[in-house]
């Protein structure tokens, strides 16, 4: 018996050296996966309404990937990526996805602009088993269990009323919140937890005046606000409508402090607002730790400035880079002898990774593929754009 063991592993041997694989690869080894590549396909919305999303999110990442590859790979391996555009479209982006994995054969996926578009994904990922991280897309239900094979390295979306309302709790004289915002799919996930997180922290919330994604006037919901007497406002609202919004609350002497959600970067808003004064009471939920021109981000902006040195240096530059450390570390722990099932073990067992520009340490689980649970709010001070914390200060 020990003979024809013994015969049948150097026959085995023999045949990996035959067809060219190196010893300790699978013979039969998952789609993507070559002796020296690893391919990841990855999705965005490229053209189309919501292309502000698209490359520079995907690069954010892909700048990841491609220092790996000019430090020599992963167990031997460089990163292939491959990139398609979904134009924020779920058909778009069902069928990106389709070709992704049966045309090109990539191993995994690291994609998702706009979220509507990619929750159809999410059926084919854990239907085919197949390792996702979130590019982008904020809906909680994307990542939501029981959910086996997708990841998110950043803040979702309803998330940001939980940490809204720890911050005004901790603002002075504030017992009133009303919500400004827009009602589509981006601004409705926050709201509930919004709602259930200021009502817990015994903060009266007053509801919610809508204001079109569109809006080129604010005059009549500054004037609603106003008559209803808040401490605070929460403004959920994209960053042309709440560029609007804050030049006609100034002009009205709407006085109050703002904190808005995610949907906007401050540094942004301030550039659309063109005017200081209107910002000196907005504060803004954010995923980094800290402004673009400050410290923490500093090895970041050099790495994008570095392998995209065409790409502007905004905030959506950085989305997808956590996501793209916790792939390449979870790529790292599961060895030479790489499989799927092997990379959504090892990604789920990441404690404690630094999340890079994220303002939060990337804890993943079987049970829980949320990476990111914390952010950092930022507000103006003296003109400028400054990381506050967690606490009113």
């Amino acid at each position: 018996m020990k003979s024809i063991l013994a015969s049948s592993g150097i026959a085995a041997l023999a045949l990996a050296a035959a067809i060219g694989l190196a010893p300790g690869s699978a013979l039969a080894a998952d789609p993507g996966i070559t002796d020296t590549t690893i391919k990841i396909g990855m999705m965005g919305s490229l053209t189309g309404p919501a292309a502000m999303w698209g490359w520079p999110t995907i690069n954010g990442a892909k700048m990841v990937y491609d220092k790996v590859n000019e430090e020599g790979g992963i167990n031997g391996r460089k990163i292939e990526v491959v990139v398609e555009d979904d134009q924020c479209q779920a058909p778009l982006a069902l069928a990106a996805a389709k070709k992704l994995l049966s045309r090109d054969e990539v191993f995994m996926l690291h994609g998702g602009s706009c979220s509507g578009a990619v929750l159809p994904v999410r059926e084919v990922a854990l239907k085919e088993k197949i390792p996702m991280m979130v590019l982008v897309a904020t809906a909680d239900e994307i990542v939501a269990q029981p959910n086996g094979y997708i990841f998110r390295a950043f803040l979702p979306g309803s998330y940001d009323g939980k940490i809204i309302a720890d911050f005004l709790a901790t603002a002075p004289n504030v017992k009133k919140v009303i919500a400004v915002g827009n009602t589509d799919a981006i601004a409705n996930v926050r709201y509930p937890v919004l709602e259930e997180s200021l009502k817990a922290r015994d903060l009266e919330y007053l509801g919610l005046e809508p204001i079109e994604v569109e809006a080129t006037d604010a005059t009549a919901q500054v004037l609603k606000v106003k008559s209803q007497n808040p401490d605070a406002i929460v403004l959920v609202a994209r960053p042309e409508a709440s560029a609007v919004f804050l030049k006609d609350a100034a002009k009205l002497g709407l006085d109050v402090p703002i904190v808005g959600a995610t949907v906007v970067d401050l540094q942004d808003l301030l550039d659309r607002v063109g005017d200081p004064k209107p910002m000196e009471h907005m504060h803004v939920v954010s995923f980094y730790k800290s402004p673009l021109d400050g410290e923490p981000m500093a090895p970041w902006v050099d790495m994008l400035k570095k392998y995209y040195p065409d790409d502007k240096v905004q905030a959506a530059a950085f989305y997808g880079t956590s996501g793209a450390l916790a792939v390449v570390e979870a790529l790292k722990r599961a060895g030479p002898d790489l499989t799927r099932e092997g990379f959504v073990k090892a990604m789920s067992d990441i404690k404690g990774l630094d999340g890079g520009p994220m303002a939060c340490t990337l804890n993943f689980a079987t049970d829980d593929h949320e990476g990111c649970k914390s952010g950092s709010v930022w507000g103006m001070r003296d003109g400028k754009v400054t990381a506050i914390g967690d606490s009113w200060k």
